[in-house]
Order: structure tokens, then C-alpha cells, then sequence
């Protein structure tokens, strides 16, 4: 091969690198690892909703800028900002399960534990109606959260369809808001990359 046209040959090699750099530059609009989504949610014992605007049951706003590649579980899913309507989504995969142990509670398929160690069973009682987007499911605890679901989690004696019509309601319908949106919480689900991870994307991967 002589010089000119191991020259072309690099120019021609150097030249594709820069337009597929260029094409992933414009595209790099959003990192498929790095996940924010929200769903709302209510939990009611005995006609009465439970209150998780403490600020134990709320993770540091620091938990959105976490690696996510190396997300704990708390960073996972969790709730921001004392408000206990909005749950906050970082990791494809978590349950309702996961969520309410990062609360401190305990979710099973006919049991639900409280952090002050109280403990509803099915049949003692009372009975669990799990409410997923309006309709009734068997079991929530092994139930991945979806991106906008509304959930309503129930124990007590009224029958499903009562539980349905009467307490689902009470379950707020923002979560696709806060998806298009900067929420309060600083986790900022409608941010675009900055031009560094643009680049990062283009040329990296």
C-alpha cells in the first residue's frame, strides 16, 4: 500500500468516526441506565389512610444523583420532599415489596408489618384488597412499579368492590407530571444531559 492511499484510507477511517460521533452526539439525548420515573400510591388500614409525610420515611435528595450504576437500596425507589403521594422511581425492577421495606414496613403476599412491628394478616380480621390503575390484583408485593401506576394498598373489612369505588380515589393521579417536570424533590426527571455527558456518549459508547 503507498502513502497516498494509506493516506485516503486513513482520512476515509478518521472521516467515519467523526460523522457516527457527530450522529451519537445528537442523538445522546438520554442514558438508558439512568432511570426516574414516578407512580402514586395510598395505603389504608382499618377506613383510615396512613400518613408518610415524616421525614423518616423520605430519602436525601442526594439519592437522585447517585451513580446508577452502583444505586443502594434506598436510591432504588423511595419517597422526597414530605410528600407521600409520589413515589419516586431510579431502578427498573423494584417492586411495591421494595418499597415499603425502604420505608420500614414489611409487604407480603397476605401480610403487612409496620415499622413499629404491628402486624396485619389476611383473615384476622381483616382482609388485604390491592388496588393496581383501578382494578384488583391478588398480590402486591412482588408486583414491579410501573412508570404512572396508581396503587392503593387495603386492609381491613370492606369487600374488594366497595375498597375500589370508595378508597382508590383517594390516590393522587401526578406521577406523569412529575415524569415532565423538575420535582421538588431536586430529582429532575425532564433534565437533559449536559454537553460533557452528550460528548461522554458520542465517543465512549
Amino acid at each position: 500500500m503507498n502513502l497516498k492511499t494509506l493516506s485516503f484510507f486513513i482520512a476515509g477511517v478518521l472521516g467515519g468516526i467523526l460523522i457516527l460521533g457527530s450522529v451519537r452526539f445528537v442523538l445522546a439525548v438520554e442514558d438508558p441506565d439512568n432511570v426516574h420515573y414516578h407512580a402514586n400510591w395510598a395505603l389504608v388500614v382499618d377506613g383510615e389512610r396512613v400518613d408518610f409525610t415524616a421525614d423518616r420515611y423520605m430519602e436525601d435528595v442526594a439519592a437522585c444523583v447517585a451513580d446508577a450504576h452502583h444505586l443502594d437500596a434506598r436510591a432504588r425507589v423511595h419517597l422526597h420532599d414530605n410528600d407521600m403521594d409520589v413515589v419516586h422511581v431510579h431502578h427498573r425492577g423494584v417492586t411495591w415489596g421494595h418499597f415499603l421495606a425502604n420505608l420500614g414496613w414489611g409487604l407480603g403476599p397476605d401480610w403487612l408489618m409496620t415499622d413499629e412491628g404491628e402486624l396485619y394478616q389476611a383473615g384476622d380480621g381483616g382482609n388485604f384488597v390491592f388496588v393496581v390503575d383501578g382494578w384488583v390484583v391478588g398480590r402486591l408485593d412482588d408486583r414491579v412499579i410501573d412508570p404512572g401506576a396508581r396503587v392503593l394498598i387495603y386492609w381491613g373489612r370492606e369487600d374488594p368492590d366497595r375498597v375500589a369505588e370508595e378508597y382508590f380515589p383517594q390516590v393522587a393521579a401526578n406521577a406523569v407530571e412529575y415524569d415532565l417536570l423538575d420535582d421538588p424533590g431536586g430529582c429532575g426527571a425532564a433534565q437533559e444531559p449536559g454537553l460533557g455527558d452528550r460528548l461522554r456518549r458520542a465517543l465512549l459508547y
